[in-house]
């Protein structure tokens, strides 16, 4: 098992209502987004490009749930917009600048 990160806890939380963004949340959304932030990095994968940032959620889904994302395409959408908000969802996971 492994331990997960302060980041990865600020995502999952994102999906423990029935709704995010008035976008519904279902049990298989669940599912793979902590199948996907446990796989990653997602300090590595926040500090790409938002194309690049769907393309690493989405490969590491396929690698864990291959085929899942065609059938499911609620999680294809949440996968997308966590690209899209991942930068302003880790930073308030960043330490603190100690100089200021």
């Amino acid at each position: 098992m492994t331990t997960r990160t302060h980041a990865a806890e600020a995502v999952i939380k994102q999906f423990e209502g029935p709704w995010r963004d008035s976008t519904p949340v279902f049990g298989c959304c669940r599912k793979t987004i902590e199948a996907v932030v446990e796989r990653v990095d997602l300090a590595d994968v926040g500090a790409q490009d938002v194309t690049a940032r769907v393309q690493a959620l989405q490969a590491a889904a396929e690698e864990v749930l291959p085929g899942h994302l065609e059938a499911h395409r609620c999680c294809a959408g949440h996968l997308a917009d966590v690209a899209f908000d991942l930068p302003s969802l880790l930073a308030p996971c960043e330490p603190a600048d100690p100089a200021e």
